[in-house]
């Protein structure tokens, strides 16, 4: 599966949205879904099995750049990404637009099933409110709604 724009995920969640749910927490699903399926199909191409942390994020970069991201490696197990995609839409959401980016990133992260990293939500002025660090920091994640 190849990427498409990142907008692509809020036009899926308005056409998707289920029984018993509003458009929020469609799309937040539909990003966590989305991301799952192209992680899945980048592990295919990859090599099935599970990536530990350094071969998994190498693997999310070039997903988050075909996205628009801009992802800068920190260190060898943490990934920050220098804009947001829909940051026209965050100034005005926040709530909705950084849940959809953790969902989408953790779906990924799931579906291409590497270990020891996870999508967290850490707002930085003018950056992409998630970050993908270890999963082991020990650092409190942050709700969408906190900022």
């Amino acid at each position: 599966m190849r990427p498409g724009h990142p907008c692509d995920l809020l036009l899926d969640a308005v056409l998707t949205e289920g029984a018993g749910e509003d458009a929020a927490q469609a799309a937040v699903r539909t990003a966590e879904q989305r991301g799952r399926q192209l992680g899945e199909a980048a592990r295919k191409e990859t090599r099935p099995g599970r990536l530990g942390p350094e071969r998994g994020l190498t693997a999310c970069e070039r997903l988050l750049d075909a996205y628009g991201y801009e992802p800068v490696r920190e260190a060898p197990t943490q990934l920050r990404l220098r804009n947001c995609p829909f940051h026209p839409l965050a100034a005005k959401a926040p709530g909705l637009v950084c849940g959809m980016n953790q969902a989408f990133l953790s779906g990924y992260l799931t579906g291409l099933e590497v270990r020891g990293v996870r999508a967290v939500l850490a707002p930085e002025p003018g950056e992409c409110c998630v970050r993908l660090c270890p999963a082991d920091t020990g650092r409190e994640d942050r709700t969408a709604q906190d900022h």
